[in-house]
């Protein structure tokens, strides 16, 4: 099996490590919650196009994204998203 990038996997960020004001940071998503006071404010999603094209040239692409949607998908069915 080749070698695999040192971001493998990391395209989405980790939403385990979301947290109120705080960009969590993916290889190409960034995702904020914004909070002020009780509630949420807003939610933002951002995407670096400059890093998506470069992961979208990657060798380990196809397989880097399909274990990142395999871990939303997952998530999602935990109830953690």
């Amino acid at each position: 099996m080749p070698e695999r990038p040192d971001c493998y996997g990391t395209l989405f960020p980790d939403l385990d490590r979301l947290r109120y004001n705080e960009p969590c940071v993916g290889k190409a998503f960034t995702a904020l919650i914004t909070s002020q006071g009780i509630g949420v404010h807003s939610r933002q999603l951002e995407v670096n196009a400059a890093h998506w094209e470069a992961c979208q040239r990657c060798p380990a692409y196809r397989s880097c994204y399909d274990l990142c949607l395999a871990r939303a998908v997952l998530r999602h069915g935990l109830g953690r998203d």
